[in-house]
């Protein structure tokens, strides 16, 4: 098992959670249309990570290899680099928010399946879906929830 530690994000990690979303993301939303991915990646370095405040994983040599983004009961963001996915460090990171929030939740494309049922497996039940992301682009979205109590 990936030995890592977790610890607040600091402005110099920006680079490398930027580089673990957007290998995330290439090998999980092949659905996304390049144009859109071209913006979505604009969007997500210059605006996204610069504002707000994270969870990295950092490996044994302090590479940033997964970050998490709650705000109130909400997972923002939660992205893990490929060659450490199912070795759990996301279990860590919703371990983490479930200690801060009794009930949580988290909005997941559809065509995420790797994503859907690893939310699934973590207890989370869809609550809503809505036919378009928060953009208004044609990639639906599962507005799943966890209540500690299951």
């Amino acid at each position: 098992m990936a030995k890592w530690k977790l610890r607040n994000s600091r402005p110099e990690d920006i680079d490398a959670m930027y580089e673990v979303w957007r290998t995330s993301a290439l090998d999980t939303h092949d659905f996304v249309a390049e144009t859109d991915f071209a913006e979505i990646c604009v969007q997500v370095r210059d605006d996204y990570l610069p504002s707000r405040d994270f969870t990295v994983a950092v490996d044994e040599t302090n590479r940033v290899i997964g970050f998490l983004a709650i705000e109130g009961n909400e997972i923002e963001s939660l992205f893990i680099a490929p060659d450490f996915r199912r070795q759990g460090l996301g279990r860590s990171f919703v371990a983490m928010a479930a200690q801060q929030q009794n009930d949580l939740e988290v909005e997941v494309n559809t065509q995420n399946s790797q994503a859907v049922g690893f939310y699934e497996a973590m207890g989370f039940d869809t609550i809503a879906t809505m036919e378009v992301d928060r953009e208004g682009r044609p990639y639906p979205l599962l507005r799943m929830k966890r209540s500690r109590d299951d």
